[in-house]
């Protein structure tokens, strides 16, 4: 995923009042905001450059609406929006929109930051929307709306058609004992031996907490999960267990034992796209990708085979705005949310949208089909030391486990590495309160 959480140490929140449920939203600007013609200056950041297509042309297409209303876009990398945003919102200085991970939000919200939702867009998200349940939750806190779900991070399998019919294989793996069978039969080695194909690209180093996300992805196929909820607010690691196990076993089988994957080898997107990797599990933007830097690769999608991590990032409108232009930023949501824009989304950026009532998506271009299939869905828990959990967890995968060659075959001493890294995330949990007894 395209994505990296920073941890900002504001304050402290009780991450247990994130609630589900229609609210009343007292506090919101009025909707929608068109009976002023005054001129309205709108800036909208996000994090995400390669949507700014989309916004431009929706802002675009709201000015022939409301010629009143102009509206500039501004992209960063998602860390250094994070950072921006983070000196930008409590000081009143950042945009009047803004597009944030729930999880990120929460301490903004805590801290009065970002408005509450008008009602008949708090109402689309809780009652008249196709959104999952679980993406809705991310969007309430204390029984109030506060973000509008823009898109998802969800991840799916991503295959290479013609290696897997060379290699004898007629479909996509669907379970953990195919991922690392199909990983065998596809890698490809020149004349001495080298490896210079990857089976499945793995994560297995870069910053932040992306090494652990896509650990956690193929973790869930086991049964497993980076924390578990034990009761409101109270949380316990979920991976020193079988499923970390298995999953860790998986990952130095394929660099150690069989060696279908070498950290020196291109990775993720960019090894798909040139054919240096059969199959890897990412997320809708690498199907607009493909179209842009590889149109010809002979390839499909698949979902996982029985869960998978679905990240939301969430439109807020900031404290920067008031009146006629918080009215005028929640009106400019309400038209990137009409169903027809949102198509346009996926079609020009290829991120997928948080709803789900899009079916027109994947007639047009079947990969995306995949995306829309059912599966058990798990999200960022409402904790916001939870990043400080996902850094410090990937730092021990990518530099302490991915990297030892002596756990092929020894499965007390990977029991005892992920045994150390549990403790470190509990002792987080019980820093913040969150740990379950």
């Amino acid at each position: 995923m395209k994505k990296a959480l920073i941890s900002i140490p504001l304050a402290v929140l009780t991450a247990t009042t994130l609630l589900a449920g229609c609210s009343s939203n007292e506090e919101a600007p009025a909707s929608p905001g068109s009976a002023s013609t005054e001129p309205v200056e709108l800036n909208l950041w996000g994090g995400h450059p390669e949507i700014d297509p989309w916004y431009k042309k929706m802002a675009e297409e709201y000015k022939k609406e409301k010629p009143n209303v102009n509206v500039t876009i501004s992209s960063f990398p998602l860390r250094d929006f994070e950072k921006k945003i983070a000196a930008a919102l409590p000081s009143q200085s950042a945009a009047e929109i803004v597009t944030i991970n729930p999880v990120v939000a929460l301490r903004y919200i805590e801290g009065d930051m970002l408005h509450k939702a008008p009602e008949d867009l708090a109402k689309l998200v809780n009652t008249e929307s196709s959104f999952p349940k679980i993406i809705s939750e991310t969007a309430n806190y204390n029984g109030n709306v506060y973000g509008i779900p823009l898109h998802i991070s969800k991840a799916v399998l991503f295959y290479n058609k013609k290696m897997f019919e060379e290699a004898g294989l007629s479909g996509p793996p669907t379970t953990m004992d195919q991922y690392l069978e199909y990983a065998q039969k596809t890698a490809k080695r020149d004349a001495s031996g080298k490896l210079i194909r990857a089976g499945q690209s793995l994560r297995l180093s870069g910053g932040g907490s992306g090494v652990a996300e896509k650990f956690w992805v193929l973790l869930m196929q086991n049964g497993g999960s980076v924390v578990k909820k034990i009761s409101d607010g109270q949380y316990k690691a979920n991976y020193d267990n079988d499923a970390g196990l298995k999953t860790v076993q998986m990952y130095v089988d394929m660099v150690h034992k069989y060696k279908t994957d070498d950290p020196t080898l291109k990775h993720d997107a960019e090894a798909f796209e040139m054919e240096a990797a059969a199959f890897f599990s990412r997320e809708s933007w690498v199907v607009g990708d493909i179209q842009k830097k590889a149109p010809n690769l002979q390839y499909d999608t698949a979902p996982m085979p029985k869960a998978t991590l679905v990240v939301p990032f969430n439109f807020h409108v900031s404290k920067s705005a008031e009146g006629n232009v918080a009215a005028a930023a929640w009106d400019f949501i309400r038209f990137m949310m009409k169903p027809e824009n949102q198509v346009e989304l996926m079609r020009m950026t290829g991120w997928q949208p948080a709803r789900e009532d899009l079916e027109s998506l994947f007639k047009e271009v079947p990969q995306y089909k995949s995306f829309f299939e059912k599966r058990e869905l798990e999200t960022y828990p409402p904790l916001p030391e939870f990043d400080e959990i996902m850094t410090k967890f990937a730092d021990r995968l990518a530099n302490k486990i991915f990297t030892d060659a002596s756990l092929v075959d020894n499965p007390d001493k990977i029991r005892a590495l992920l045994a150390e890294a549990a403790k470190e995330t509990n002792d987080i949990l019980k820093q913040y309160g969150h740990l379950a007894p």
